[in-house]
């Protein structure tokens, strides 16, 4: 496996890590390309500004993007961009750009789950490591033979998931939740209702609650690597075709090259 840390590519996966909270992107990417890096690189840039590190997008972290997706044969799958503190600097940190193959998972079981969120996390609008509330959510799930947790606040609100966002279709509207501080302002969320506003397929942010799940006549699991994908919960099915048709024709018209 080949990494690509400061400037320089290096074999093997000694990441560096951090005890501070490290900022990182994961995007999907089709023969090479991202086709929401500058998307990605924003997020980064508001990250790095609201945590005090530094960092500057140089045409060469894009270089450096394509010769790890290219000797990692992983031209079609997924790239992680990640901002890791160098530990006892106030500032610097290290860049780095690893890739890793796509899920073949294709329809996304869910499970509701209840996780307490530690008071040192970091904040839930901030894409960052350390992910252990997120990591407990997925196995909580997972141990229920889901493939994603929906994330349940203390007031019973649905937030988002462990991996991505979540979309209901209630009424005939794909609705997500609120940017409430408590939900991640992902990146293909964003894509879908710009989207949405400007085609025939109504998309809207509403609170939502434990009784929607069963309302709702079709459901998604979204984020930037995978865009929509079906989903539903355990043991039910999901709709298939109206997602690909709604939500996942408004993602291939965002991320066609």
């Amino acid at each position: 496996m080949t990494i690509w840390i400061d400037g320089k590519l290096l074999g093997g996966n000694d990441v560096p890590r951090s005890k501070a909270i490290a900022p990182f992107e994961t995007m999907g990417v089709s023969g090479g390309v991202a086709p929401l890096w500058a998307l990605h690189l924003a997020r980064l840039s508001a990250a790095a500004q609201q945590l005090g590190l530094s960092f500057e997008a140089t045409p060469e972290l894009r270089s450096g993007a394509m010769e790890v997706l290219l000797k990692n044969g992983h031209t079609d799958d997924v790239l992680r961009l990640s901002l890791v503190p160098v530990d006892g600097s106030t500032a610097s940190a290290h860049v780095v750009l690893a890739s890793r193959q796509r899920s073949p998972i294709k329809t996304v079981k869910l499970l509701p789950t209840v996780v307490e969120r530690a008071a040192t996390a970091p904040p839930a609008d901030l894409k960052a490591e350390p992910r252990r509330f997120y990591d407990s959510v997925l196995q909580q799930a997972q141990d229920g033979q889901a493939d994603d947790g929906i994330v349940v606040g203390r007031d019973g609100a649905l937030l988002e998931t462990a991996l991505g966002n979540l979309w209901l279709r209630l009424d005939g509207t794909w609705v997500t939740p609120p940017l409430d501080g408590r939900v991640l302002p992902g990146i293909a969320r964003a894509v879908l209702l710009e989207r949405g506003a400007s085609a025939r397929v109504a998309l809207g942010e509403r609170e939502l609650s434990l009784s929607d799940l069963h309302q709702a006549d079709a459901m998604a699991h979204c984020n930037a690597v995978y865009g929509p994908r079906p989903a539903c919960l355990v043991g039910e099915r999901a709709a298939v075709e109206i997602v690909d048709n709604e939500l996942g024709s408004l993602w291939r018209d965002a991320t066609r090259g």
